[in-house]
């Protein structure tokens, strides 16, 4: 399985905090979370989200999945014992457990808008696998369960300073490869105009159209659109 985040894991918590309020997300997410308590995180990364669900409701019980065993690493340092941690792809999800709320805020999938429409953005590259993993994810929740996927501000050019005199630089570019639109992120990280790191990741991006059929065929319908913050789907 590889690990697109091996290269950024030391430098994920410094930058993602300065472009995120994980206060305000939390929180956030536990309104829509409501009474609910058995959480799938999807792309669960080093734990910061569900650090602050824990603070605001600490009888939630989470499962966090991720592809990154180096971004894992961290969240059981953060986490401790508090949730069950998995190294596996939304697209062939098995842990035997079912939830009444699944989340992802990036890691698997993710909504961007341009002028003119709003777009599913996904790590995972294959269309198939990208149905697939709405398709597991339905499994694992319970009947009403709900699937919230965030939007995202991360997927613009950006320049920002880390702790430790570190820039932080994001460039981001939009491919067409075979009738099929990419987003390309170059993250960079310099100290003293010396290069640190720099990782590359790339993002599948899918129509409403699309992303909407795919959602329809895992047997998702469409609850509340909260614009720029959240879609929020419930399970038939």
């Amino acid at each position: 399985m590889s690990d697109q985040y091996q290269k950024l894991a030391q430098f994920y918590d410094s930058f993602v905090s300065k472009n995120r309020n994980y206060d305000e997300i939390a929180t956030e997410l536990s309104e829509i979370i409501g009474d609910y308590r058995d959480l799938l995180d999807i792309g669960i990364g080093t734990g910061l989200v569900v650090e602050h669900l824990l603070q605001i409701e600490p009888s939630y019980n989470i499962t966090g999945i991720d592809t990154s065993e180096s971004l894992l690493e961290e969240a059981q340092k953060r986490l401790g014992q508090k949730v069950d941690l998995y190294c596996q792809s939304v697209s062939e999800l098995n842990i035997g457990k079912k939830f009444d709320v699944a989340y992802s805020r990036g890691g698997a999938w993710t909504f961007v808008s341009d002028e003119s429409e709003t777009m599913l953005a996904s790590h995972i590259l294959s269309s198939v696998d990208i149905q697939k993993s709405f398709d597991c994810v339905a499994k694992h929740l319970k009947e009403g369960g709900v699937l919230i996927i965030s939007s995202s501000n991360a997927y613009g050019d950006n320049l920002v300073e880390l702790d430790n005199g570190i820039i932080h630089k994001r460039i981001a570019s939009t491919e067409l490869i075979e009738n099929e639109r990419y987003a390309i992120l170059d993250y960079l990280f310099y100290q003293n105009e010396e290069l640190l790191a720099q990782q590359t990741l790339k993002l599948k991006l899918l129509s409403h159209e699309t992303y909407t059929t795919m959602l329809e065929k895992a047997g998702f319908i469409e609850k509340d659109i909260k614009p720029g913050k959240y879609n929020i789907y419930s399970k038939n």
